[in-house]
């Protein structure tokens, strides 16, 4: 017998799947090759010297595909899934961090026992996603190499994502509790998210402006200063029903000119030159709006640069490729001489673990039945045993137990002598 609770159910699920349905795009993930790539470059051979604002695109794809996927999945009775949508983005984020910074860790104990420990340090602010804080508080210059002596200075991006995540899906429910209750309209809803989202937007962007004249160090890691990229791609996913009718023979030029925006970005920028983050990061934005724009409500298949297989293959291993390729760069460089050898190396090496990474951690854990745990617990109870259950759930706990006890080891600070030199290093991080 099908119950309400089972009908509620069902429709919790369509709606997730018509969201996630909408969450991937082939010309967006084309982008996101683009981006990592660059960045990749950028801190490999510090050429295109503006490449790492291939992180500020990932920003503006990340704003406009969460709160696109939120108002997706919004309940027509006021409220917002929010255990659900933190589930989901654990699932995407959660494995893969964890895996690659438990490994750079035992990788630091082996080539840099000097620093091992700081590592550990820099792996416990990781993992909790307040490395962006922690690497500010800590006086890191992103643009200088001499800095960049943490093989896990890059998820500063990661933790600035994350605390988004945390405080976004909180502010579009308070707003459509009370939308809800006022029985307004979904055009009247819609254009109260998008009135809030575009304040928030407009307030990071002015506090951006003067950070980045007054203190370019905290306006790069600041939250409070990136956040209105991530507003930048939400505005994008309020007014989708709008950008859908844009006129066919203009969606082509702007997902070219997008394009050209965020190239032109890459050649010309230079992170360590005045004006970084804006005004010069307004660039890379306004061109990934631009391709995300254009794109909305149909097929860009004017866009075969972003589609290709080799594109969007690169796009769907851009986040292990990302994750990896910085504890690789550092760590190859304290074993290697940096020359061709070390950059084959390096280029082998983290291609071959992003692929692993991407095959064999991130998509099987995010597909992973989280309900088995769940059910696992109740079969305990009734005396029950299933072998494949308990396994995947006995995997789940293996992980979290290594995890946990490598924490334990790192914040040991009597495992290491204090660090006596700094890190070589190739390229710069931002």
């Amino acid at each position: 017998m099908v119950t309400a609770l089972d009908r509620f159910r069902e429709s919790s699920l369509r709606r997730r799947r018509r969201a996630e349905r909408a969450n991937y795009r082939l010309d967006v993930q084309g982008l996101r090759a683009l981006a990592v790539v660059a960045v990749f470059a950028a801190h490999l051979v510090d050429w295109p010297r503006g490449g790492t604002v291939g992180i500020d695109v990932f920003f503006v794809v990340s704003g406009f595909f969460v709160t696109d996927l939120l108002l997706r999945s919004a309940e027509p009775a006021g409220s917002v899934p929010l255990g659900r949508f933190w589930l989901d983005r654990a699932r995407r984020i959660l494995p893969a961090a964890i895996v690659v910074v438990l490994a750079t860790y035992l990788a630091s104990m082996a080539l840099l026992p000097d620093t091992a420990h700081q590592t550990g340090v820099d792996a416990l602010f990781s993992l909790a996603f307040l490395a962006n804080w922690h690497f500010a508080s800590q006086g890191a210059d992103a643009s200088a190499a001499t800095d960049a002596a943490s093989p896990l200075l890059h998820y500063w991006p990661l933790a600035i994502e994350e605390q988004f995540y945390l405080v976004w899906p909180l502010l579009i429910l308070a707003i459509t509790a009370v939308v809800a209750r006022r029985a307004w309209s979904r055009e009247r809803w819609l254009g109260t998210i998008a009135a809030a989202t575009g304040l928030v937007t407009a307030a990071s962007l002015a506090w951006a402006t003067y950070e980045s004249a007054a203190a370019p160090h905290w306006a790069f890691f600041n939250t409070f200063a990136r956040v209105w990229e991530l507003g930048a791609g939400a505005l994008l996913a309020t007014a989708v029903g709008t950008l859908a009718l844009i006129p066919m023979w203009v969606k082509p030029i702007l997902s070219w000119l997008g394009v050209a925006l965020i190239v032109a970005a890459m050649a010309v920028i230079d992170p360590e030159a005045g004006g970084f983050p804006v005004p010069w990061v307004l660039l890379p934005v306004a061109g990934t709006v631009l391709v995300i724009a254009a794109g909305v409500g149909t097929e860009p298949v004017f866009q075969p640069l972003l589609r290709n297989r080799v594109a969007t293959y690169l796009g769907d291993l851009s986040y292990a490729l990302y994750l990896v390729h910085w504890p690789v760069i550092v760590l190859l460089a304290t074993a290697m001489h940096t020359d061709v050898y070390y950059y084959v190396a390096v280029l082998a090496l983290s291609f071959g673990l992003a692929i692993a990474c991407h095959h064999f951690i991130e998509e099987p854990l995010r597909q992973f039945n989280w309900d088995a745990v769940r059910q696992a617990r109740q079969d305990m109870k009734h005396g029950l045993f299933h072998v494949e259950r308990a396994t995947k759930v006995a995997g789940v706990a293996a992980l979290v137990l290594i995890t946990l006890a490598v924490i334990a080891f790192a914040a040991r600070p009597d495992r290491f002598e204090p660090a006596q030199h700094a890190l070589p290093c190739c390229g710069h991080v931002g």
